[in-house]
């Protein structure tokens, strides 16, 4: 197994790993599926392709993309009452945050947000455009009900024209044959009129 050949002690894990990892990561969505030991098949790859075999394990890299995960997640919503007058890190400062913003924030790359006290579940740090792209992107399915929604009742609309249509040329139809029978009713009738006078008269 990989694991048991490799020395993580002795391997330098460099920033242009990180680096590496945070574009491979994004540009390999599709491996993470969720599913168990998804993760771990996909930071295999991840060691394979950059050719790290026998120095990491994919437990390793799958470590380092958790810890940057949860720094970016720190950094961009901070808890209450952390104070970073003690020279930590900020958004502003950690050298990955702009990185790991357009990895999995969702936006294009902007300067980092100002730090704020507190970040509860329904309130956002992000600047205005992150604000706008997300609120752009979650009424998406209602956007596409409505669509759907809009298309049924035009069809339903159409056809029920189509339905009135068909019934006035129906109704029109009607009318003109009832004319034709009244009309022709009334010609047979003077001609029946008009045979009895001459038979009369002949008498």
């Amino acid at each position: 197994m990989t694991q048991m050949m490799t020395d993580e002690s002795v391997f330098k894990w460099t920033d242009e790993h990180t680096r590496l990892l945070i574009r491979w990561r994004v540009a390999h969505e599709a491996l993470f599926t969720g599913k168990r030991n998804a993760a771990i098949k996909g930071f295999e790859s991840f060691v394979v392709e950059q050719d790290l075999q026998g120095r990491v394990t994919a437990a390793f890299v799958k470590k380092k993309w958790e810890n940057l995960k949860q720094k970016y997640k720190d950094l961009k919503c901070p808890q209450t009452g952390v104070s970073t007058e003690d020279g930590g890190a900020t958004a502003a400062s950690w050298k990955w945050y702009t990185a790991m913003d357009e990895a999995i924030g969702g936006r294009p790359s902007i300067t980092p947000p100002a730090l704020v006290a507190s970040c509860g579940p329904d309130v956002a740090v992000a600047s205005s455009s992150s604000s706008s792209s997300s609120s752009s992107v979650r009424p998406e399915p209602a956007r596409a009900r409505k669509r759907v929604k809009d298309l049924e009742d035009l069809i339903q609309e159409m056809e029920e024209r189509e339905e009135k249509r068909e019934r006035k040329a129906t109704e029109r139809e009607e009318r003109l044959w009832r004319g034709m029978e009244e009309k022709e009713d009334r010609r047979e009738r003077e001609r029946r009129e008009k045979d009895e006078r001459q038979e009369r008269e002949g008498e």
